[in-house]
């Protein structure tokens, strides 16, 4: 795969790989397809934030087995790879899949005699979802695993649900409000049937999702069989009259010593929605390294719900100190401790798509992406981030001069996320909420996810 020029192919090189300055050449990024590490010769690099890969490994890799074809007069590509025909040209971001034009985030480009083009692009566009491991520089590729991405509503407004519809495989309408009685409520107006019927449309399953908070509450609720067998009669009506495809229960701050009755509660509830409707809960994060007691039965309530939405944020709350809101190196003794007490495809790895606001003296503020572009307009905001808990934070002083420090998630540490879910095969993600305007998640699932 020689081109004739050899002036235009040391241009392109330069241009491309940037003299050679950030290109990752030594051994390359890792590249682990379906659970298991794959050699590539010559090896993968980085270019420009993105793993090259060499075209040979298309041919030779047994997970790919394709064929490639050259033209070297047209200094072309064209690739029969999985049931895929995919045509470039060197030097060129425009691609063709299928007949279909895409693009490279990286152009493809010839090093030492080899073409390279980007591993995202290739992996995606033969249905594999993909993710990067930072610390360990390993690109993680699944042809076979589909998770799924639980999303919950509450106040949304605006566009926001409709132009992220294609990434969603069930939404949790977080609407519904139940109290010690078992009453069940709405708990805000919205336009119910007209978004139930938009979501339904895009093939997403929907949930009817209650909440009841506070140990008292919770207590007065679980502790009366009539309030619970209400409740659940209720739940029955809501999912037929509304045909939801399941029930999410968001029970929180319960006191310890109601473990049983909760479980109890959604045993009961589970036989009531019978095999057809999913019954899912939202639980705690939890290491197993803990000293406090937990109202949830880890191992009981995987054995009963059919999705278990793992809260794995708010590592650092209002009422402590300045940290991150979910420090990655949690996040996976979170998800070890999960599949350790339920079968790992019933897990949902919750991601926060918000952050907090420390300030000296007061207890920290719910942060959202367009409350910090506020900040942002309005002060000298430094934005740092931290390798050890691979999260984003910010520091900036107010007009009195109080030090404000903020933690929050972005893309980059969100990424990482979703690879600890995509590593472990759990049953996929879960987020709060559609509505907070937090763009970043829904890149990492743009990029990730082939639909």
């Amino acid at each position: 795969m020689r081109p004739k020029n050899i002036l235009i192919l040391l241009a392109v090189m330069f241009l491309t790989l940037g003299l050679a300055g950030n290109v990752r050449a030594e051994t390359g990024p890792g590249i682990r397809i379906d659970g298991e590490l794959h050699q590539v010769e010559p090896p993968p690099q980085i270019v420009e934030n993105r793993a090259m890969v060499p075209i040979r490994f298309v041919i030779e890799d047994e997970a790919l087995q394709g064929q490639v074809y050259w033209d070297e007069s047209l200094q072309k590509v064209a690739m029969d790879v999985r049931g895929q025909y995919i045509e470039f040209f060197i030097g060129d971001n425009e691609a063709k899949v299928d007949g279909q034009v895409k693009y490279f985030d990286a152009a493809p480009y010839i090093y030492e005699d080899r073409t390279y083009i980007p591993l995202r692009f290739l992996a995606e566009n033969l249905g594999a979802v993909v993710g990067w491991k930072a610390e360990e520089q390993e690109v993680v590729i699944d042809f076979q695993y589909r998770p799924e991405v639980f999303a919950y509503y509450y106040y949304t407004r605006g566009s926001e649900l409709q132009k992220n519809l294609h990434l969603f495989t069930d939404i949790a309408f977080r609407w519904f409000q139940t109290n010690p009685e078992g009453e069940l409520f709405y708990e805000y107006e919205d336009d119910y049937d007209q978004i139930l019927q938009m979501v339904r449309q895009k093939g997403i399953r929907t949930h009817a999702s209650v909440v009841l908070m506070n140990k008292d509450p919770v207590h007065r609720l679980l502790s009366s069989p009539k309030s619970r067998a209400l409740l659940i009669g209720n739940l029955l009506d809501e999912v037929q009259k509304s045909n939801y495809d399941g029930v999410n229960i968001d029970f929180e701050l319960m006191d310890y010593r109601d473990a049983s009755l909760f479980t109890s509660f959604l045993q009961e509830l589970k036989t009531a929605l019978g095999d057809d409707k999913m019954l899912s809960v939202a639980v705690y994060a939890r290491t197993g390294k803990e000293t406090w007691l937990t109202p949830y039965q880890y191992k009981k309530i995987g054995q009963i719900a059919d999705r278990v939405v793992v809260m794995a944020y708010d590592y650092s709350y209002t009422t402590s100190k300045p940290g991150p809101v979910a420090p990655l190196w949690w996040v996976k003794e979170t998800a070890d401790f999960m599949i350790s007490n339920m079968p790992r495809e019933k897990v949902l790895l919750g991601m926060p798509t918000y952050g907090y606001n420390w300030s000296p003296g007061s207890n920290a503020v719910t942060v959202t992406a367009s409350k910090l572009a506020e900040i942002e307009s309005r002060y000298e905001v430094e934005e740092f981030f931290d390798q050890d808990s691979m999260s984003p934070y910010y520091i900036y002083y107010d007009e009195k001069g109080g030090r404000h420090e903020i933690w929050m998630e972005n893309e980059q540490s969100l990424n990482e996320k979703w690879t600890v879910a995509l590593e472990n095969r759990l049953g996929g993600i879960s987020f709060w909420r559609i509505g907070n305007g937090f763009d970043d998640l829904y890149r990492v699932l743009d990029k990730n996810l082939s639909r």
